[in-house]
């Protein structure tokens, strides 16, 4: 699929060296449909991409968002933090090798998400601005759109939306077959 090339070449500019060693060239898209709650904010997301970072950004996340196989973490379905967050939250992987994966996350507008870690290190770029928690005791902090943020192997993190939802690209690094747990 093009767009995850272009999407590909553009972490590649972003990213420090070597991260993407290893991904797959094409995503893995065309999986089941979801009816997932929060997928209905995701046309409104994609046109944050565009008023917020750039068209380019949202014309290529736009068709990989549409052929996602967008699911939850199983541990979250089993204990989520609050009523809402199900309601508001999905991923997606769209690649994926032995030590890195890449793939999106979408939050719906008023999402808390916990603060949560996971052994594999992560990047996100957010297509849109985001209030960030860098550790368990830290005030959510706004980050501009289309800034790439990380996090180390373990390093607790969250983040909280605002009255819009959210998509944000994610690429994840060494332990990836471990899910996140909340903290």
């Amino acid at each position: 699929m093009a767009a995850f090339a272009a999407l590909r070449r553009r972490l590649v500019g972003t990213l420090p060296a070597g991260v993407l060693d290893g991904l797959p060239d094409r995503a893995e898209v065309g999986g089941p449909g979801s009816s997932l709650p929060v997928l209905a904010h995701l046309d409104d997301a994609l046109a944050r991409a565009a008023q917020e970072v750039d068209e380019q950004l949202a014309d290529v996340l736009r068709p990989l968002a549409a052929g996602a196989a967008w699911g939850q973490t199983a541990a979250y379905v089993a204990a989520p933090p609050d009523a809402s967050f199900l309601g508001l939250y999905a991923h997606a992987t769209l690649a994926e090798a032995p030590e890195v994966a890449a793939g999106l996350v979408l939050l719906g507008p008023g999402v808390r998400y916990p603060p949560h870690h996971h052994p594999a290190a992560e990047f996100y770029l957010p297509a849109g601005t985001i209030r960030w928690v860098h550790g368990l005791d830290e005030a959510p902090a706004p980050e501009p759109a289309g800034t790439l943020i990380h996090h180390a192997p373990w390093q607790p993190h969250g983040m909280w939306t605002d009255d819009r939802a959210v998509l944000l690209v994610y690429v994840w690094t060494g332990a990836v077959g471990t899910p996140s747990a909340f903290c």
